[in-house]
């Protein structure tokens, strides 16, 4: 009997991996052309990933990732592949054409599903957002390519990001008063400015300096060292998601090209610090949103609008930050996109809402 019980559990165990399994993959059967055997495997292994993907990730992400797909998932497809096996095999029109019943790999812990999750973040956590970089660099003087800047660029890209301003369209602000002013003071209202002339959603601000260190062995390699001190700012509320220095050397035969390969190391580690801040800022459904109400004397529907926003769905809590000549400015804790929230106030009857303007984190209203 006892051995009977432990026959059924171990059953039931295996029966349980198998199921498991079956969670964790996606099993399709495609038909794979080529003009060789080995070109046919791989058409049929990209079809399955693609199957796959289509039912991992909405049409929304997949049109607007396109081309991280494509250059990260669909041309490294045989990577995703936990096992195949070839159902019939023929030879048609001078080609091979293979059907396959092919398992892909969508484990949470797996390559691909680390990229499908990285890329439905960035659309729907962070709602495929806007990112310019400034960071001014010195190296005895101001350098005129900025190296830090371009390797943070290239890290936010290489993540997933894809709209990340042209540095040429930010030439006449890259040295102005209002960038310094956000540098180095981190004035966050001057960021607000910004964002309202500049289409942004986040901006990466920083300096950088690199200084001789000295020689390598045999005096024939010059060594320099890199600090890159940085702030990440969302740019419609000002809120400081992150501030970090980085520090790294950099070697070559030259000074200044020491000097620019510290800038380049240093670089690419704020480039990485601040991909994960921003994935990690994506990870929490509630984020900060503002509600600025304009044009409304009367401190009792100011009252009321707060009291009928913390009702809405989404909504935890809503705090009355400032109030004055009839402006309004409160701070809501919410779940969801802005312009679902948006849409909800204007349908309500207790009050007549119309609404103003929208951003990624600000909702402006006035009452009709």
């Amino acid at each position: 009997m006892k051995w009977f019980r432990f026959l059924f559990m171990l059953l039931a165990l295996w029966l349980g991996m198998f199921q498991c399994l079956d969670v964790n993959a996606q099993e399709v059967v495609v038909n794979g052309h080529g003009i060789s055997r080995e070109a046919a495997m791989q058409d049929a292994f990209r079809q399955a990933v693609e199957q796959a993907v289509g039912t991992l990730v909405d049409s929304q992400t997949r049109v607007r990732n396109y081309a991280v797909l494509t250059d990260d998932v669909y041309t490294k497809s045989q990577g995703f592949i936990r096992e195949y096996s070839i159902l019939s095999e023929q030879y048609m029109d001078a080609r091979i054409v293979i059907q396959a019943r092919i398992i892909v790999d969508s484990e949470p812990n797996s390559q691909l599903m680390t990229i499908l999750q990285r890329l439905q973040m960035i659309d729907v956590g962070l709602r495929d957002p806007r990112i310019a970089v400034i960071v001014t660099e010195h190296y005895n003087r101001p350098l005129p390519d900025p190296v830090a800047e371009s390797a943070i660029i290239n890290q936010l890209i290489e993540a997933g990001f894809k709209r990340l301003t042209d540095p040429n369209r930010l030439a006449h602000i890259r040295r102005s008063d209002a960038i310094k002013a956000v540098i180095n003071r981190g004035d966050t209202a001057t960021a607000i400015r910004l964002a309202a002339t500049e289409p942004l959603d986040y901006l990466i601000v920083g300096e950088a300096f690199s200084e001789y260190a000295g020689y390598g062995p045999g005096h024939s390699i010059i060594s320099c060292y890199a600090r890159v001190e940085t702030r990440l700012i969302k740019a419609d509320t000002g809120e400081i998601i992150a501030a970090q220095g980085f520090q790294s050397g950099g070697i070559d035969v030259t000074e200044l090209a020491a000097a620019k390969a510290s800038l380049n190391n240093a670089g690419k580690l704020a480039g990485k610090f601040f991909a994960d801040k921003l994935m990690t800022y994506a990870a929490n459904p509630e984020k900060g949103l503002r509600l600025k109400v304009v044009a409304v004397n009367d401190y009792a529907v100011i009252n009321l609008l707060g009291r009928l926003v913390r009702e809405q769905p989404g909504v935890s809590n809503v705090f009355l930050r400032d109030y004055q000549q009839g402006t309004a400015m409160f701070d809501v804790n919410y779940i969801g996109n802005p312009a679902i929230l948006a849409e909800r106030l204007e349908k309500m009857p207790e009050l007549p809402v119309k609404v103003n303007e929208i951003s990624h984190s600000v909702i402006v209203v006035s009452m009709r």
